[in-house]
């Protein structure tokens, strides 16, 4: 098995963010990277579906990328909650975030990330120092928990923080209590992860999936489909992204381990907000995000110059896309037709 890891990068929008994602990271983090996997959601935000093939023209000739893309057969989005077809329904299941290179992959570890990152430092090389370093269990390495919102955490109850979460073991009365007393943004869903069993690792407790490293031998032995836990990338009614794998992986007798990746990137750096979900919604904040990180291409690594590719792939996806539209309306149509018969 290579010593070289692969990355798996959600692209959700933003090329010219994900430019800088990847060339900063082959930059400080490239000996370890054998393959980028990118996998292009079928719905793209603010209509930039010419942001792929701008990724795949820029690296055409680079001889150090090596992209694999992805085009997932359904758009899923977050909180994917369908777990008997993600069991028994690989296009389902593969179109669930990171799941196609957890599965494909043949590299020991797969590095998952989202596609606004900017990398200053080595990351990728810590983190397999973390696994070489760590317990035999270890099956994630990156920032542990989301501790702005966990009522145990630093801003709220003052019991816990990202490096102990291990230690702090409250009962399933004693972590109730607790978010009942903190008016945390996300309160109502943690107390229902509560008093549905899941106490610890608490409901916000996971391994982040904007930047992680995963090992991939024990994540196919446990999750789905060879194993019975959900995906990394679902919901499963918990609270946000990972949050039920990383607990149940944790029940199994799994770990993680904590990273401070601000050490070596930044997350949403182009974005003034500082988040990289607003710019979902609002095409003011996405395209100067864009432009920002444009600029930092241009002023790093050189003047970007599309061939005549970009155009042409573009015209053709919009066919296929409206094609595609056009059959759901169809199809829509056609079952109003027959429930009224």
């Amino acid at each position: 098995m290579s010593k070289k890891v692969d990355v798996s990068i959600a692209f959700y929008g933003k090329p010219y963010q994900a430019i800088v994602t990847i060339k900063t990271l082959m930059k400080y983090s490239g000996q370890h990277i054998d393959k980028i996997y990118l996998s292009r959601e079928r719905l793209q935000p603010h209509n930039d579906y010419a942001g792929i093939f701008k990724i795949i023209d820029y690296f055409r000739n680079d001889p150090v990328v090596k992209l694999v893309i992805q085009y997932p057969h359904y758009f899923l989005g977050l909180g994917v909650k369908d777990y008997e077809r993600a069991k028994n329904d690989t296009r389902f299941r593969q179109s669930i975030m990171y799941q196609y290179p957890l599965e494909m992959t043949d590299k020991k570890y797969l590095v998952v990330m989202h596609n606004d990152m900017l990398f200053y430092g080595n990351m990728i090389g810590e983190m397999l120092k973390t696994f070489e370093n760590g317990p035999k269990n270890l099956a994630g390495v990156g920032s542990i928990g989301q501790c702005w919102s966990c009522p145990a955490g630093p801003d709220w109850g003052n019991k816990c923080h990202s490096k102990m979460f291990e230690q702090y073991v409250p009962t399933t009365e004693e972590a109730i209590a607790l978010a009942e007393k903190h008016a945390t943004p996300r309160r109502e869903i943690q107390l229902k992860v509560l008093r549905n069993g899941r106490t610890h690792i608490l409901p916000e407790c996971r391994l982040n999936e904007y930047c992680a490293m995963i090992d991939v031998e024990k994540y196919q032995k446990e999750t789905l489909p060879k194993g019975d836990i959900g995906c990394y990338g679902g919901g499963w009614n918990g609270v946000d992204t990972a949050t039920v794998w990383s607990h149940d992986m944790y029940k199994r007798g799994y770990t993680f381990r904590h990273l401070t990746l601000e050490d070596y990137t930044r997350h949403a750096a182009f974005d003034t907000t500082g988040s990289g979900t607003k710019a979902n919604s609002s095409s003011d904040i996405y395209w100067n995000a864009e432009k920002n990180a444009e600029k930092y291409i241009v002023d790093n690594f050189g003047p970007l110059n599309f061939s005549s590719y970009v155009n042409l792939a573009t015209s053709y996806d919009a066919i296929k896309r409206k094609s595609w539209l056009g059959l759901i309306h169809t199809y829509g149509f056609a079952k109003k037709l027959v429930g009224k018969g």
